[in-house]
């Protein structure tokens, strides 16, 4: 289980390198179209990763797949010309920036790429991980290749007190804070 949690830590640590070559990336002043979706794409990465939700960690796998064609596309389409610029035709500044651009869209290539890899791993670690304990354990495993779950720790929650999300929203660590306001909810209720 700490392998899991070390690749998913390092797979956290590539989005953040992928969100950092996307804002450099798009100061361009221009071809930066493609940074602003791959930043867009990954800040959707942290979201799944958060939530712990198996559909959104479906949809990033997706998204990734896509991104890392779409530069490829993009490679082809448009490095070739940008790796050429005249700076004659162009001032100094807007030539450092497209290549700049560039530069940012090769290292973040590079980085999706290597992420992709990691994901395949973790999902085959997490499929594995539930594969084990539901052998051993006869119980509901609705797991996901982002947050296997733990056996030890069963989260009890119904009607309108259920909570949504991931590690943050522990109802468990949590509801010490609101067990006055949930006493007073019902007492009203009665009389």
């Amino acid at each position: 289980m700490r392998d899991y949690d070390r690749l998913q830590s390092f797979a956290v640590i590539l989005i953040y390198v992928q969100i950092g070559c996307a804002l450099i990336g798009s100061l361009g002043a221009s071809y930066n179209g493609v940074s602003l979706i791959n930043l867009a794409i990954a800040l959707f990465a942290l979201v799944a990763i958060e939530s712990s939700s198996q559909s959104l960690g479906r949809t990033y796998a997706f998204l990734l797949f896509c991104a890392i064609l779409l530069d490829i596309s993009w490679f082809i389409l448009f490095a070739h010309e940008i790796w050429n610029i005249s700076t004659e035709k162009y001032t100094a500044f807007f030539t450092f920036s497209v290549k700049l651009t560039l530069a940012m869209q090769i290292v973040g290539f590079i980085v999706r790429l290597s992420s992709s890899l990691l994901w395949i791993q973790i999902y085959r670690l997490g499929a594995s991980y539930v594969d084990t304990v539901s052998r051993a354990a006869d119980s509901d495993l609705r797991s996901s290749f982002m947050s296997p779950v733990t056996p030890a720790v069963v989260r009890q929650c119904s009607g309108s007190n259920e909570i949504l999300g991931g590690a943050i929203y522990d109802p468990s660590y949590y509801s010490s804070l609101f067990e006055d306001g949930q006493e007073n909810k019902y007492s009203y209720g009665v009389g």
